[in-house]
């Protein structure tokens, strides 16, 4: 499920760019900034719902670990639709409601360097959820749950571009969210990303903190607000070619966002999110196009 994509060691003395390094670090299975104002916000009524998110995610720089500019000809554009099946079942327990969710998403990416060019088009990892979210009253929500990335997606170890990343990942998440109909919401998803090894290249990338935000305020039918996200990498990569110093990856991410619901079962939103800090990353914007509905 990777957006924020694509962050590149390059060996300058060599001139060369490593196959590993380029296909691997930093990526993540969770597209950090993804949640918005859906950030700890589960239903309360057990039913189906249905997300559809659309991405366009455009970078031109590429950052070395302390945020500066790699000063090489770089470009990546990645468009995602990733759709969001949520069931929250009417099983209870410790006072909290059970909610399964599976994401499939779709990505095409297009890449560029002074070295090498490459794209592809497919299915990424799909992840599987259980949760449980606690509605102490009408206007908030706490939430705790496990999301499980498997390495279903379209993979070529030959192709930087490849929409797969070829390993599992664990990921516990706990969220809160308050919303108030005429007034203040505020949301918040914390998640630790627990990646195993790409048995294709013996690669492990760091294991990595996410916290994704919303803050806004609802005038009727309208939301306005910002969103955005803060990624740190909180373990070195390991495994043939990782760098020395680990290439810890760290990113800070703010920008608007504005929503409109016509029903209480239909919704849409969209944003822009501004990648303010990147290190060892690359640097650019994401615009997000929201669908929500219950069935």
């Amino acid at each position: 499920m990777r957006l924020k994509t694509l962050g590149f060691v390059l060996s300058l003395s060599t001139m060369m760019l490593c196959p590993a390094q380029a296909a691997e670090n930093g990526n993540t299975q969770y597209s950090p900034g993804s949640s918005q104002f859906f950030a700890g916000a589960f239903p309360p009524f057990p039913g189906l719902y249905f997300l559809s998110q659309s991405s366009y995610y455009a970078s031109n720089r590429l950052n070395d670990g302390n945020g500066k500019e790699i000063p090489i000809d770089f470009k990546v554009r990645a468009a995602s639709e990733t759709m969001r099946f949520l069931y929250v079942t009417p099983l209870e327990f410790a006072g909290a409601r059970l909610s399964t969710q599976l994401v499939v998403p779709i990505v095409n990416v297009d890449l560029s360097t002074a070295f090498f060019s490459a794209s592809d088009l497919g299915l990424a990892d799909m992840v599987g959820t259980i949760g449980l979210t606690w509605h102490p009253d009408r206007k908030s929500s706490y939430t705790l749950g496990l999301d499980i990335a498997a390495p279903v997606g379209k993979y070529d170890v030959a192709n930087a571009a490849s929409p797969g990343l070829n390993h599992w990942s664990f990921q516990p998440a706990l969220g809160y969210h308050y919303s108030d109909p005429q007034g203040l919401e505020i949301g918040a998803l914390a998640r630790l990303i627990f990646n195993t090894e790409n048995p294709d290249t013996n690669y492990t990338s760091g294991n990595e903190f996410v916290l994704d935000y919303a803050a806004g305020w609802n005038f009727d039918k309208w939301r306005i607000g910002a969103v955005g996200y803060y990624l740190q990498q909180l373990t070195d990569d390991s495994g043939p070619g990782a760098p020395a110093d680990g290439h810890r990856g760290k990113g800070l991410a703010i920008g608007p966002s504005l929503t409109y619901s016509f029903t209480p079962a239909l919704q849409l939103s969209s944003s822009w999110q501004h990648d303010v800090i990147a290190e060892n990353r690359a640097q650019g914007d994401t615009f997000w196009f929201n669908i929500a509905a219950k069935f």
